[in-house]
């Protein structure tokens, strides 16, 4: 078994994380009136929803990993730190020189990183089936196999509530007054596959992949920003088709709600490939 590391970009809850031996790494940030540990379990969003304003801190980011990590390869064992997505998150562009560092430092142990290609809880589920696997006592190289064998079928689907930051992706009608595009994670880019309108549209549209496409017991993902009515809409709808889907529900992290809007709504479920 080796320690692995998360970033709190997850979005997985701190009780969750625990329960599956996922160690967590959560951004320092700072904001207008406040610095502080982004995670899920003690983030003000209201506050956040008030006044929009949240930066990483680079520098005590890569202070943080550093100590985590070699408290970690201390105790004898490998370690893995999962990344979210390496072209995107500011966690790879921080973390990935350390464990270069730190390899040099203890030359007997692997000292990985692992890119997953996703966000929030697409990148969560991700961590949370590894963690399971990892407490297993299966080693490094067999986790990492896993991950990016399991990174595959893990399927994600955003509907933001601002074009802004995506404007140059968008191929359809999104500039349409009342639409908004329907996203897609694709090895770690943003597809536009359509352009939708209204909130029981989409909300018939997030329940509907799920219901056709969830594979065994791995838990669905659903996330938003301030609009939890849908959220808890797409819940509902899920448990009456099935009352034994497992299902996470989250807050989107501050940084992706500054890139896709605070009424973003969006879905991640595994999908075992039919190859």
């Amino acid at each position: 078994m080796s320690v692995i590391f998360a970033s709190s970009t997850c979005d997985l809850n701190l009780k969750t994380l625990k329960k599956v031996g996922i160690e967590v790494i959560s951004l320092p940030y700072k904001t207008t009136t406040k610095k502080g540990l982004y995670s899920v379990d003690k983030f003000n969003f209201d506050e956040y929803y008030a006044n929009p304003n949240f930066e990483v801190d680079l520098v005590k980011l890569k202070k943080l990993a550093n100590e985590k990590l070699t408290e970690a390869l201390l105790t004898g064992q490998d370690v893995l730190f999962m990344t979210p997505n390496a072209k995107y998150d500011v966690s790879y562009e921080v973390i990935n020189p350390l464990i270069k560092e730190l390899s040099k430092q203890f030359p007997n142990q692997k000292l990985e990183i692992v890119n997953c290609n996703n966000y929030s809880l697409g990148y969560g589920l991700i961590v949370y089936e590894t963690g399971i696997l990892n407490s297993k006592g299966e080693s490094l190289t067999t986790v990492m196999n896993f991950i990016n064998k399991f990174k595959k079928d893990v399927k994600t689907f955003i509907i933001p509530s601002t074009n802004a930051n995506i404007k140059n992706k968008l191929t359809l009608v999104g500039g349409i007054i009342g639409v908004r595009p329907i996203l897609q994670v694709v090895n770690g880019e943003l597809k536009v596959l359509d352009n939708i309108r209204g909130t029981k549209k989409i909300i018939s549209f997030l329940s509907e992949k799920i219901k056709n496409s969830t594979f065994d017991d791995v838990p669905v993902g659903i996330m938003c920003g301030k609009n939890t009515s849908d959220a808890n809409e797409i819940e509902n709808q899920i448990e009456i088709f099935n009352a034994d889907f497992k299902i996470i529900k989250s807050n989107l992290n501050p940084v992706l709600l500054n890139f896709f809007g605070d009424k973003t709504i969006a879905i991640s479920y595994y999908k075992k490939s039919r190859n």
